[in-house]
């Protein structure tokens, strides 16, 4: 017994070097659709689920049902759809900013649940959508009065193109509040204009054509956006497109696969990570037949997805340069993409393999060093001074951490190789006695 001991204390100090701990970390967003993701309440009125374009029945207590799920994906923001009254499951066509969709629940209910949420350290942001009788003066005022009335961090836009830049600049100048919203180009624009975060969706189209097959050319997703700001958001799909799952029907790509590709490429840039409802299952559908927004089923599938995304928000606690390092590409050629994160005197590297093949290729680093695998058990050591060897297997990624060699632990060694060498003996003597 005491043997084992030694032996779990000093694999144990081998396997978990020190960490350091974050000051803060990456922002990962989830997106809910509020008519669509979980019913807390089976007795509402208005619900019709035989209809495709009817309510459902999802509302703010079916949300708070499921914040346990959230905190384990690592969420730090939720964005609600609309939640004005409406006559529509998405919100989109508001008929009174100044009422909560009743199907939803309360103004209470949804303050109790954005409460809950921030309990957990997850922010909410409300999807703010802009009817077209909407006027200037009147926006500022419903979006200051929300602002007031719920424990909400902001808003998100999406509809840029209602209003002059004007009028977005005064919004920003006169609304306490942190904005978010979503463009097709030029996301920088919007930055300089003050918003904290902006979705390029401009990068989607083809980090889907890169993603959704092995041996993908990498150029036009290269040249899609710029990896190295933090304040671009990327997503794999969003409550209006095909979810990124039904492109592997084409492909006959395996989705779980796949997606953890994405999973690693959307978490581990500069830019940060937006996650439609249900990607960790993941779901499927489209927007001909409304498929995209199906209701979540939380009992479909398994965890690899659930089990991947939360391994790579618990890096970015330990790992700050995953977090908030500096972002610089190492390597992108023939579907294998390498990238370095720095943060201080710490260094990330991550590598994913979208090819068919095994893939390598020697990075320079500072000379004795070692990198350990965190998605995938891997240790990388110096092939020469300075020089380093990341390899990955086909449609696999992982992320290294940088260290300080450790070199041959001999104590270990010698342990090992005492119980062989008894083993070893005791074999030989029990040959001998048994030919005898």
């Amino acid at each position: 017994m005491k043997l084992k001991s030694i032996l779990f204390a000093i694999t144990l100090v081998m396997v978990l070097p020190t960490m350091v701990q974050a000051d803060e970390g990456e922002n990962v967003y989830y997106y809910i659709l509020v008519d669509r993701f979980e019913s807390g309440d089976i007795d509402q009125v208005g619900v019709n689920l035989d209809d495709p374009e009817g309510f459902h029945g999802g509302d703010f207590q079916g949300i708070e049902n499921r914040i346990d799920h959230l905190a384990t994906l690592g969420v730090t923001h939720i964005i609600l759809s609309p939640v004005f009254q409406t006559n529509d499951y998405t919100g989109v066509n508001v008929t009174s900013y100044e009422k909560i969709q009743e199907t939803f629940g309360t103004k209470e209910d949804l303050s109790q649940l954005i409460q809950s949420l921030n309990d957990q350290n997850m922010e909410v942001l409300l999807h703010f959508p802009i009817t077209d009788n909407l006027t200037e003066d009147e926006m500022i005022n419903h979006l200051q009065a929300w602002k007031d009335g719920l424990p909400i961090s902001g808003y998100y836009f999406s509809d840029l193109d209602k209003q002059p830049d004007a009028t977005w600049q005064r919004i920003i100048d006169e609304v306490d509040s942190w904005f978010m919203t979503e463009v097709t180009n030029n996301p920088e624009k919007w930055i300089q204009l003050g918003f904290d975060r902006v979705v390029d969706r401009s990068v989607r189209d083809e980090a889907v054509n890169f993603l959704k097959d092995f041996d993908q050319p990498l150029e036009p997703l290269l040249n899609a956006t710029d990896w190295s700001n933090g304040q671009i958001v990327q997503s794999m799909d969003l409550y209006d497109t095909d979810r990124f799952t039904h492109s592997f029907a084409a492909t006959g790509s395996h989705p779980i696969t796949h997606w953890k590709l994405a999973i690693t490429y959307l978490m581990t840039t500069a830019n940060e990570p937006l996650f439609y409802q249900g990607t960790e299952i993941p779901l499927d559908g489209v927007t001909e037949d409304l498929s995209h927004h199906q209701t979540v089923n939380f009992l479909a599938g398994d965890d690899q997805l659930i089990r991947h995304i939360e391994k790579i928000s618990n890096a970015y606690d330990d790992l700050p340069s995953l977090a908030k390092g500096e972002f610089e590409l190492l390597h992108a050629d023939d579907g294998y993409l390498v990238f370095k994160r720095t943060y201080k005197d710490e260094t990330t590297i991550v590598a994913i393999n979208n090819s068919s093949s095994l893939q390598k290729v020697d990075i320079e680093l500072e000379p004795g060093l070692e990198l350990r695998g965190l998605l995938i058990d891997d240790l990388v050591r110096e092939k020469e001074e300075g020089i380093y060897t990341v390899a990955a297997e086909r449609e696999s990624s992982n992320i290294f951490m940088v260290q300080n060699s450790t070199g041959i632990y001999w104590p270990l060694i010698l342990i090992f190789g005492g119980i062989m060498a008894i083993f070893v003996t005791f074999t030989l003597v029990m040959y001998r006695k048994n030919k005898k």
